[in-house]
C-alpha cells in the first residue's frame, strides 16, 4: 500500500473519526492538530496532508539548497519550517503579523529541530503601527479585510527588511495586502516569488496590475505550476 494512495487516505480519514494525535505529519514537517488556534477544518488538512497543499507543490519543486527565503504570513510556521529543514535554518527569515501565532509558530519550529529567524510585524513602506483584523480562523487575519477584532500591530518597513535579509525567494500569503506589498518593493535579490492571491479581496483588475509589475521587473509566470489561487514567478535571464 503506497504511503499517500487513496487507500492509505481512506484508512486516514476513518482513523480521524476515532482519534486526533496531538500534532501530525503533513509533508515531512510535524504541525499542531490539538490547539485552540487550530480549526476543526484546518486540523483534518493537517491529519490528511492537504495543508497548504498547493504551495508546499510549488516551492518543493522550484525551492534550492542555496535560497535565501522571506516568508510573509507565517502562519503555523510550516512553509518556514520545510524550508528551513532544506536549506538550513540560517537562509530562512518568516514575518507574521498575527501576534498570537507567535509562540505556536516557535512551537512548530522547535518541534521539527529548526530555528528560523521569526519576526512578528506587518511589512509595508516606512516603520510605525498598523491596525490588523484577527479572525477566529487565524488564516483569515489581514490588515485587509474587514471585520474580526481590531488590534494593532507593529509595522517594520519592508526594502530595510528586504535588503537585511537579502532574500533569493519570497513566499507571500497576507489575506489580500499582496498588491501593496509588490507596489515599491525593492526586488533587485528576488528570483524566484510563490504568492497566494485573493481575487476576492483585490479583484482581477488589481491582481492583473500586480502580475503586470512583476512581469515588467523581469520575473516570468510558471505556467506548468499555476494552482488555483497560487502562483510562481521566476527571473528570465
Amino acid at each position: 500500500m503506497r504511503k499517500n494512495g487513496r487507500t492509505a487516505r481512506k484508512l486516514k480519514k476513518l482513523a480521524w473519526r476515532f482519534k486526533q494525535p496531538d500534532w501530525a505529519d503533513n509533508h515531512g514537517v510535524m504541525l499542531p492538530v490539538k490547539h485552540k488556534l487550530v480549526s476543526p477544518g484546518i486540523a483534518r488538512e493537517i491529519y490528511l496532508g492537504d495543508y497548504e497543499a498547493k504551495e508546499i507543490e510549488i516551492i518543493s519543486k522550484r525551492l534550492a539548497d542555496d535560497d535565501v527565503v522571506f516568508e510573509v504570513g507565517a502562519g503555523l510556521g510550516f512553509l518556514s519550517a520545510f524550508c528551513a529543514k532544506r536549506t538550513g535554518a540560517a537562509k530562512v527569515f518568516a514575518y507574521e503579523a498575527n501576534p498570537e501565532l507567535i509562540q505556536l509558530i516557535r512551537e512548530t519550529h522547535a518541534k521539527n529541530d529548526v530555528a528560523p529567524t521569526l519576526i512578528n510585524a506587518l511589512l509595508a513602506k516606512g516603520e510605525g503601527e498598523r491596525e490588523f483584523h484577527l479572525e477566529s480562523d487565524f488564516w483569515a487575519s489581514s490588515a485587509h479585510r474587514a471585520g474580526g477584532r481590531a488590534i494593532t500591530v507593529k509595522q517594520l518597513d519592508l526594502n530595510a527588511e528586504l535588503a537585511r535579509a537579502k532574500p533569493t525567494f519570497l513566499i507571500v500569503d497576507i489575506e489580500g495586502g499582496e498588491a501593496e506589498f509588490f507596489t515599491g518593493a525593492d526586488l533587485s535579490m528576488v528570483h524566484k516569488i510563490c504568492v497566494e492571491t485573493h481575487p476576492d479581496v483585490l479583484g482581477d483588475r488589481v491582481l492583473s496590475e500586480m502580475f503586470a509589475g512583476l512581469v515588467a521587473q523581469g520575473f516570468a509566470l510558471d505556467f506548468s505550476l499555476i494552482r488555483k489561487n497560487v502562483f510562481f514567478f521566476h527571473r528570465v535571464a
